[in-house]
C-alpha cells in the first residue's frame, strides 16, 4: 500500500533493505499493488489514493516480478486513472521484466490470463477482485462477486477450460472481510472449487490482516491456498500506541512472505514447500515506515523496552497464524 507516510519518506529503496534479498534470488515475487499509478495526478492518501512510478520502481528494483492491480482501489481516480496506471505499467514493463494482471482497456474480453514462461514451465497468472469503491470505472477491472452463485459458478468453469493449457495456474483474489482473522466460509468454498478448476495457487488479500495458509491435496498433488496475506508495507500502524495497541489496527502491521517452492510431477505442478518469513513495519525515526523481518527489527539496538515488549507479542501472535492452518471452516 502507499499511504502518506509511505509516499512521503524518501528514498523509497529503504522500505526493503532488510528483505530485498528474498527477492532478487526467487524466480518470481508476487505482489499487490493496492493504489493507481498516475502520474498525471497528484499523490494522495486514503481513501482516494494514487501514487507515481518512483514508488513501484523501487519495489521493482527490490526484486518484486509481478504485480496484481485488481483491488477495490485502483479505481480511485476514476477511469482515467486505470487507464493511465495501464499505460504506466507497461511503460515500467518495457524498461524490467515484470508482469501485471487485473486492469484492461476497454471493450477487451474478460479474463485473459498472462502467461510467464520460467524454468521451462508456462504459468498462467490471473488477478481478479470481487468488488471496486468506483463502480463507474468497472468495465477496466477483472471483477468476480464470488457471493453471486451465477458469477461464481461461471467464473469456476472458465478457469477449468483454460488452466490445463499451463503447466502451473495461480490466481490472485482481493475479497473478504477487513481485519478478520479467519476467512469466513464462504471465500474459502469459492477457493476450493478453484483448486478442483485447475488452480495451484490461490493468493488471496485485501483482509489487511494474516489468515491461515492452507495445502490441500487435489487429484493426488498438493495445492496451495492463502486467504490474506496481510499488509506488506502500508501506514496503518504509524500511530500505534505499542503499550495499548488498538486492537483493530493491530494485525495490519504485521505478516509474511511466503517463500513457495513449486515443482512439476507426472505432467502436475506440486507446491513441495512453503515457508512463511514472518516480518512486520517498524517505524525507523530517520526513514519511516520499513518492512523487516521480526528477528532483524528485535535485534535493534535502539528499541525501546515498550516496542521490544510490543515486537516480542506481535511475533508470538503472527506465529500462532501461520501455525494454525486449518481452521473450522476447511474441514477435511
Amino acid at each position: 500500500m502507499a499511504h502518506d507516510v509511505n509516499y512521503l519518506r524518501k528514498p523509497y529503496s529503504r522500505i526493503y533493505e532488510s528483505v530485498k534479498h528474498i527477492f532478487l534470488e526467487d524466480d518470481l515475487t508476487f505482489a499487490n499493488l493496492e493504489f493507481p499509478v498516475d502520474p498525471q495526478r497528484p499523490l494522495s492518501n486514503y481513501p482516494n489514493f494514487n501514487n507515481h512510478p518512483p514508488y513501484v520502481e523501487a519495489a521493482i528494483s527490490a526484486g518484486f516480478d509481478v504485480f496484481s492491480l485488481a483491488n477495490n482501489h485502483i479505481g480511485d481516480q476514476g477511469k482515467g486513472g486505470i487507464e493511465n496506471t495501464l499505460s504506466t505499467m507497461k511503460e515500467l514493463q518495457k524498461q524490467n521484466n515484470i508482469f501485471f494482471s487485473g486492469i484492461k482497456t476497454q471493450g477487451r474480453g474478460n479474463f485473459i490470463p498472462i502467461m510467464i514462461e520460467k524454468r521451462n514451465l508456462k504459468i498462467g497468472f490471473l488477478a481478479i477482485t470481487s468488488f471496486i469503491n468506483n463502480y463507474s470505472t468497472a468495465e477496466l477491472v477483472e471483477i468476480v462477486n464470488y457471493k453471486k452463485s451465477s458469477e461464481n459458478e461461471a467464473f469456476v468453469n472458465y478457469i477449468s477450460s483454460i488452466a490445463p493449457h499451463y503447466d502451473l495456474f495461480i490466481l490472485s483474489f482481493h475479497g473478504g472481510i477487513e481485519y478478520a482473522l479467519q476467512p469466513e466460509r464462504e471465500k474459502i468454498l469459492f477457493f476450493y472449487s478453484l483448486l478442483h478448476a485447475g488452480v495451484d495457487i490461490v493468493w488471496g488479500h485485501h483482509p489487511h490482516v494474516l489468515q491461515p495458509w492452507e495445502m490441500r491435496m487435489i487429484r493426488g498433488a498438493t495445492k496451495l491456498i492463502i486467504p490474506s496475506s496481510g499488509n506488506f508495507i502500508s501506514g496503518q500502524t504509524w500511530r500505534i500506541d505499542p503499550v495499548n495497541p488498538n486492537p483493530r489496527r493491530v494485525f495490519t502491521g504485521d505478516s509474511a512472505i511466503f517463500s513457495v517452492v513449486v515443482g512439476m510431477l507426472d505432467d502436475d505442478a506440486w507446491i513441495l514447500k512453503v515457508k512463511p518469513i514472518l516480518i512486520s513495519n517498524y517505524k525507523d525515526p530517520d526513514y519511516g515506515m520499513l518492512v523487516m523481518p521480526f528477528e532483524k527489527i528485535l535485534e535493534l539496538e535502539n528499541l525501546s523496552e515498550e516496542w521490544e515488549n510490543y515486537y516480542h507479542n506481535r511475533l508470538k501472535e503472527i506465529e500462532k497464524i501461520t501455525a494454525d492452518r486449518k481452521t473450522k471452516y476447511y474441514g477435511r
